[in-house]
C-alpha cells in the first residue's frame, strides 16, 4: 500500500469496519497500516505489551535512554569546552573575526575568563574544568560532542528545538517518536517517562495519538517523602470494583468508537488514546508504586547517588528512580534539573560562580552514581545516557539590568555552539566530537545540527530516521523533518 492510496486515508477504525473479513483480516490491515507509516510490519500498535512490540529496523546498539536534561543553559566553556584565549584575552573585545549574532538578551560586554581551573584528566586527556569533579572521574567513559548548534535564542524555543527538533511548531518529543516507533517493553508501565518535568504535560504529542506522551513524575509534595505519580491511587481491596467500573467505562468508549467510524482518523485516535490510556493507569497501580518507593534499595546504593545529603538528595532520587525504571523495560526517560520554581536553573546571566557551583553540587555526585550503578549492572553497554542544556553560553559578559550594572559575572545564550556528552548506549568512548571557534561562541568544525542528534539517537535505537514517519495532514511527518544525518564519528 503506498501513503497515497485510498486506504491509507481511512481511519484504522473504517478499515477494520470495511474489511468484516475476520481477525486475520484485521491482522492483515494493521500490518499493511505500520508499513504506510514507516513502522516495522511485526506486531500490534506500539501500545502493547512487550511480547507483541514492534521490532526495529535493525538490530539495535541501545535498549532505553536517559537524558539527563540541564534546564536553561549549562556554560559549554565553563564545563567541557576548553578555550585558553578567554583567560590569554579576558578584559578585551572580542575580535572581529568573532561577529556578534544579530540577536542577544542584553549588551554584551568584554572577554570574560572561566572561573574555573581546568585540566588533562584520564587516559583521553580530556581538557575539564573542576565544575563537575564526581563526573569527571568517569571521564574516560564520556563522548562529547562540542558543536551541536540550532538558531533558537530563547528558552522556550531552544527547549523545543531540543526534544521536538522543532523551535515553534507543535511537535512531538523524541521520546514519543521512540514510544510510537518501538512500543513499550513492560505492559504495566508508559514507554517514556518524565521525572520533575518543567510542568506537567508541558510537551504535549502534536499530531502523534496521545498515549505516546511522557507519564510525568513529579516533584515531592509538602511531606517531602519522594516523588510522586499524580492521580495513581486505589487500594488493592478495591481492585475488583474499579475493574468493573472501568469495564463499564471502556465498553461505552469501544461502542462509540465504533460508532463514529466516519468521523476521522483524529477522533478515532483521540478515543482509542483514551482507551489505552485508561488501561495503562489501570495496569499501573500493580507495578509503579513499588517502584516509586525505594524502601528496598541499599544503604550503599542511597550514598552513590547522594540521597541523604543536603544537596543531592532530590536529584539523586529522582536518578535512582531513572535507574529502576530503565530496569524494568521503560524505552525513554527524561531528568530534568530543574525549574524557576526550585531556583536551581542554569541561567546564570549574573552570578555565574555562585549559581553554576550550587547547581553542580545538587547533579555531580547523583550522575557519576548513576553511571557506575549502570556500569556495575551490566546495563551501561545498552542504556544511552546523555547530558545537556538546551544551549550554551556567551564567551563575553553580560550587562545586567539595575544596581549589577557592569558586574562581570555572568554570560548570554549562546544556540550558535554548545555541548552535550553521552555514555553507553553504542557510543565511542573516550572520544571528542566537532569544535567551536577559539573563544567557543560558534561551532566550526564537524557541525551537529539537533536533527544530527535526533537521527544519531534514533540510530542507536534501532530505527532508521528517514523511514519513522506518521501520516498528518497530508504529508508523513518525521522527527527530523527533511534533514539529519548520523554522526557515524562517535559510534562504537
Amino acid at each position: 500500500m503506498t501513503m497515497n492510496s485510498p486506504m491509507h486515508n481511512m481511519s484504522r477504525r473504517q478499515v477494520l469496519q470495511r474489511a468484516a473479513l475476520g481477525f486475520g483480516s484485521v491482522a492483515l490491515m494493521d500490518i499493511l497500516s505500520k508499513k504506510a507509516h514507516g513502522l516495522p510490519s511485526v506486531g500490534p500498535d506500539p501500545a502493547a505489551s512487550s511480547s507483541n512490540a514492534p521490532l526495529p529496523h535493525f538490530t539495535p546498539r541501545a535498549k532505553r535512554v536517559i537524558y539527563i536534561f540541564l534546564d536553561g543553559g549549562l556554560s559549554h566553556i565553563d564545563s567541557y569546552d576548553h578555550k585558553p584565549l578567554l583567560f590569554r584575552d579576558d578584559g578585551k573585545p572580542l575580535p572581529e573575526s568573532i561577529r556578534r549574532p544579530k540577536f542577544t538578551f542584553a549588551p554584551q560586554g568584554t572577554i570574560l575568563k572561566s572561573p574555573w581551573r581546568f585540566a588533562q584528566i584520564g587516559a583521553s586527556g580530556k581538557w575539564c574544568s573542576n565544575l563537575f569533579p564526581k563526573v569527571n572521574e568517569l571521564i574516560d567513559d564520556l563522548t562529547f560532542v562540542h558543536s551541536l548548534h540550532h538558531s533558537n535564542n530563547d528558552h522556550f524555543t531552544a527547549k523545543n528545538m531540543i526534544h521536538t527538533g522543532a523551535g515553534r511548531e507543535p511537535r512531538p518529543t523524541l521520546g514519543s517518536w521512540l514510544s510510537y516507533g518501538l512500543g513499550s517493553e513492560n505492559a504495566n508501565l508508559p514507554a517514556y517517562i518524565d521525572i520533575l518535568p518543567e510542568s506537567p504535560r508541558s510537551r504535549p504529542t502534536a499530531f502523534l495519538p496521545t498515549r505516546f506522551m511522557g507519564t510525568p513524575v513529579l516533584k515531592p509534595d509538602k511531606t517531602q517523602k519522594g516523588l510522586h505519580w499524580d492521580n495513581l491511587t486505589g487500594p488493592a481491596a478495591a481492585r475488583d470494583s474499579q475493574r468493573r467500573q472501568l469495564d463499564l467505562v471502556q465498553k461505552m468508549n469501544r461502542a462509540h468508537l465504533a460508532r463514529s467510524g466516519g468521523g476521522g482518523a483524529g477522533g478515532d485516535d483521540a478515543l482509542e488514546s483514551e482507551i489505552a490510556n485508561l488501561e495503562l493507569a489501570f495496569r499501573m497501580q500493580t507495578e509503579a508504586p513499588d517502584l516509586l518507593s525505594l524502601d528496598g534499595e541499599s544503604a550503599a546504593t542511597f550514598a552513590l547517588y547522594g540521597i541523604g545529603e543536603p544537596n543531592t538528595t532530590d536529584f539523586g532520587r529522582a536518578l535512582l528512580l531513572a535507574r529502576r525504571f530503565a530496569e524494568q523495560g521503560v524505552r525513554y526517560i527524561t531528568v530534568t534539573h530543574s525549574t524557576f520554581k526550585y531556583g536551581n536553573l542554569w541561567d546564570q546571566h549574573g552570578d555565574l560562580f555562585a549559581g553554576h557551583s550550587g547547581n553542580a553540587r545538587a547533579v555531580d555526585a547523583p550522575i557519576a552514581g548513576l553511571l557506575r550503578d549502570l556500569k556495575s549492572r551490566g546495563m551501561l553497554e545498552d542504556t544511552l545516557v546523555m547530558c545537556g542544556s538546551e544551549f550554551g553560553r556567551t564567551p563575553a559578559f553580560e550587562f545586567m539590568d539595575g544596581g549589577a550594572g557592569r558586574l562581570r559575572n555572568g554570560r548570554d545564550h549562546n544556540p550558535h555552539g554548545f555541548t552535550m556528552w553521552f555514555a553507553g548506549g553504542g557510543m565511542k568512548p573516550g572520544v571528542s566530537h566537532g569544535r567551536t571557534d577559539d573563544y567557543g561562541y560558534y561551532a566550526v568544525e564537524d557541525k551537529v545540527s539537533v536533527h544530527d542528534l535526533h537521527a544519531t539517537i534514533l540510530h542507536l535505537m534501532g530505527l532508521d530516521h528517514e523511514r519513522l514517519t506518521y501520516h498528518h495532514s497530508a504529508r508523513d511527518h518525521r522527527l527530523t523533518d527533511v534533514y539529519g544525518d548520523v554522526v557515524k564519528q562517535i559510534l562504537a
